[in-house]
């Protein structure tokens, strides 16, 4: 008997493993649409992040995913959208401040990051970015 693992339990567990001092609780989150998969902290900064398997260059964020990110950085919160595509070793790394504007990975808004993950001290890179990163200030206007 044969039991395939979805892409995005894949990723999960990718990230969990390479960002093991952060202290991640996941969540499949059906009550409150929007909220992000993954909640980590690590010496009291928190972090909020949606993670995204795409099979394209196209991102699909919900209005309500949309929406979470952009509320949640206007008030000074930090989260993010992690993307990675199938098969290739790229992780696509945007703050939640963008996320109105995220379509597709040819199409980036600014600022995002892109880090190869087959370099192992890639990883450190990807947590430095997640809890130390300048975020860009947002307000109501960039809605």
């Amino acid at each position: 008997f044969f039991i395939s693992v979805k892409p995005e339990t894949k990723f999960w567990k990718q990230v969990k493993k390479n960002l093991s001092s952060i202290y991640w609780q996941r969540f499949e989150n059906w009550a409150t649409p929007g909220v992000p998969d993954c909640h980590g902290i690590k010496e009291g900064i928190e972090v909020w992040v949606e993670l995204k398997v795409i099979h394209s260059k196209k991102i699909n964020l919900s209005p309500f995913q949309k929406s979470w990110h952009f509320t949640h950085s206007l008030h000074g919160g930090r989260s993010f959208i992690m993307a990675t595509t199938l098969g290739e070793s790229l992780l696509y790394i945007f703050p939640g401040s963008v996320a109105l504007s995220i379509v597709s990975i040819a199409h980036c808004p600014s600022p995002n990051w892109q880090v190869d993950t087959k370099d192992p001290a890639s990883w450190t890179q990807v947590e430095h970015l997640l809890l130390h990163c300048p975020l860009p200030k947002v307000s109501p206007e960039n809605q």
